[in-house]
This record gives structure tokens, sequence and C-alpha cells, in this order.
């Protein structure tokens, strides 16, 4: 009866520690080097010890194994009858033993658990052709400190189901030819990126996104704690991606934004009618903000802790302004609003955490429909009119 009580303590205590990190006391080998690419018929790898490859699930691959070469002094190999593309679910779950693997290019997928519990895996390289990691693909490795992979722009190609299905949220760097990437330059002509993309990576500290960027997925810089810079070359396209949360927009770690090289300070927007959901979040370096009458929305969140903002004027379209829109832009004094008719504020929140003088300047012929407006009314005694 003890040793099976024993037993449960010990599965109850690695399910909770399943998703955790490395341990912070360990310095980190950022640079273990990748095995090489294999051909498409193989997988190669080391071991940390001689029992052979623990574990393995033989069966969770799109071929039959052919033959497995084990190397006690240099690369072991898993030799497939046919070219590989799936890394089933569970193929190398618990294979506790596993230290290095490469994967051929082919491989276009890696499914669910696939690396679940690999503790002692410290280095893996992924070929260019890899398109979709499972939900905890790499979930407990939390010894890998080397992720090889072929390009940025085929890891932006990539889909995660969530961050333990990310490499890189446990390695926390990404090495294209050995050397570690610490400027992410998203390729032009690259529309997305996906959810988890660069979660935990703590060596980037800049990130460079072109505008053919439409949308950005949820954690894609989660946990970027060293990041510093974001570098932009289109305002407007900027405040036009959709981004699928906070932490999806890597302003709201570096709070400055650079434009062309410079940093921003001033905001006009031209021709685009929505400002999206946190696209200036935490920018801190924005002193004003403007827009033509193209405008017809403001996202929830889009200026929320823009604590430098002390003017806003907002053209004649504008119909709606999210929830915590400007929330805590504790140096906002004045908001000019052009439209006739007062536009929708999504909560109460809109500006809380304003300047105290903050003031609303509206056209003198509307300064009653502000004032009556039921989302409005709240701000009555703030109203004036537009000079």
């Amino acid at each position: 009866m003890k040793k099976i009580f024993i037993a449960a303590v010990t599965i109850l205590a690695f399910s909770l520690v399943g998703c955790n990190k490395h341990d912070d006391n360990i310095i980190p080998d950022t640079t273990r080097p990748s095995l090489g690419t294999p051909e498409d018929n193989e997988i190669w790898f080391t071991l940390a010890d001689n029992r052979g490859l623990f574990a393995m699930e033989q069966t969770a691959f799109n071929s039959a194994i052919e033959e497995i070469i084990y190397s006690e002094e240099s690369i072991s190999v898993i030799r497939f009858v046919e070219p590989l593309t799936t890394i089933g679910a569970d193929a190398f779950n618990g294979c506790t033993n596993l230290q290095n693997i490469s994967l051929p290019n082919s491989v276009e997928s890696v499914s669910e658990r696939a690396f679940f519990n690999c503790t002692n895996l410290e280095a893996i390289t992924l070929g260019a052709r890899l398109r979709n990691c499972g939900a905890k693909a790499f979930n407990n490795c939390i010894n890998l400190y080397s992720l090889h992979i072929s390009s940025i722009m085929d890891w932006c190609r990539i889909t995660f189901t969530d961050k333990t299905s990310n490499p890189a949220y446990y390695s926390q760097a990404l090495l294209v030819d050995g050397e570690k990437i610490t400027k992410i330059n998203i390729p032009n002509g690259l529309a997305s990126l996906s959810a988890y993309a660069f979660c935990g990576n703590i060596y980037v500290d800049t990130v460079a996104i072109p505008s053919s960027v439409q949308s950005i997925g949820i954690g894609a810089f989660e946990e970027c704690t060293n990041l510093r810079r974001v570098e932009i070359s289109d305002i407007s396209k900027w405040s036009a991606i959709e981004f699928g949360n906070e932490t999806a927009n890597p302003l709201s770690i570096t709070q400055e934004l650079y434009l062309n090289g410079g940093l921003v300070t001033s905001v006009n927007i031209v021709g685009i009618e929505k400002v999206s959901a946190y696209a200036f979040i935490n920018c801190t370096s924005i002193r004003d903000f403007s827009s033509d009458n193209s405008l017809l929305s403001i996202g929830d969140n889009a200026f929320r802790n823009c604590t430098s903002l002390a003017t806003a004027e907002l053209g004649s379209g504008i119909k709606e302004i999210g929830a915590q829109g400007f929330m805590n832009c504790s140096a906002l004094q004045l908001v000019t609003l052009n439209a006739a008719n007062p536009p929708l504020l999504a909560n109460d929140d809109v500006f809380s955490f304003n300047s105290k003088e903050r003031k609303f300047a509206v056209p003198a012929t509307s300064l009653d429909a502000y004032a009556n407006d039921t989302t409005w009314s709240q701000y009555k005694d703030f109203l004036t009119a537009i000079e």
C-alpha cells in the first residue's frame, strides 16, 4: 500500500510541473550544435545513455520504420521505408534519454504530445517544410535550450496550437546557421504571424514588422521580456493589424515604436476605417494622435496605458470607441471629436484615469447631443465647443 501511495504522489507532482520551464539556477547552453539535416526518410539523434531509444511509439509515423541504427560514439539513425511527413501523436512521449534530434525537411507536422516529457532533450533541428505543431507537442521539455531552424520565413509559417506546442517556449531562443537570433525581421510579403510564434524568446531585443502583416495571433510575443524595439514602415498599416490579444503586440512590451528609424511621438491616421484593438497599447512615446474622416472606429484597448498621450483629435466619421480605448492615458488633456453625432462608447472605462484637466471639444451645434447621450452624459461637465 505504501508503494502505491508513493507512486501516486510522484505522478501528481509530475503532472503539476508538466508545463514548467527551465531551472533558473541553470546556465543555459543555447548553442549546442545541430546534428545536421537528415535525408527525407531518416531521423538523426543522440541519447543521454546507452539504453536504446526509450519509450518510442514506432507506429506513430506516416511511414514504417525500416531499421534503427544505434551508435554509442556518433549519430544514431531511424530509417523509414518512405519519406517522413508526420511525427505522430506521442511518437517520442516519455523518451527521457533522448538528447539531440534532427528532423528532415520533409516533415510537415509534429502532432500532439510528440515530444511530451522528453526531459533530457537539449537540442532539436526542425526542417524547412514544418507547418503545424500540435497541442503539448513539446510539453515539459525542460532542458531544451538549442532550437535550430532553417530561416525566420519558414518559422513564421508554422501554426502552433498552444504555448507548449512551440519548442521555442522552452529553448527561449532561435538558432539559424548556429547563430542566436536577437533581431527578428519578419519577411515582407508575410500576411500573418501564428499564435505563440515567438512566445518565451528572451534573447530577441528587436522585431521589424513589414506593412504586409495583417494579423498576429494571440501570445505571439508573450514573455519576450528583453524586447526593446519595434520597427515599422507604415503607421496606418500598423494601426490596422488585427492583434489576437495584448501580447500579440510586441509594443505592449517595448513601449516604444519606431517608424522608418525614428521614434514615433505623433500618430496621424489616414485612409483607414479602424484602429485595431491593442494597436498602440502601452506606447509611452506617443504624445498626440489624430485621424482623418475615414476613421470609423477605435478598437478595445487601442491606446490603453499611453501615458504620454496629451491630445487626441478624431475626424467626423468616428462612430465607435472600444472598451478601455484611452484608459490610463494619464496625460490626456484634450480630446477633440469632430463628429456631429456622439460616437458609441463601448463601456464606462473608455476614458478612465485621464488627466484631471481633460476636456472634450465637440461641434458647438452638438453640445446638447453629447451631454444628453446615454454613453456621454457622464462627461457632460467636461464638454466644450470646438474653437
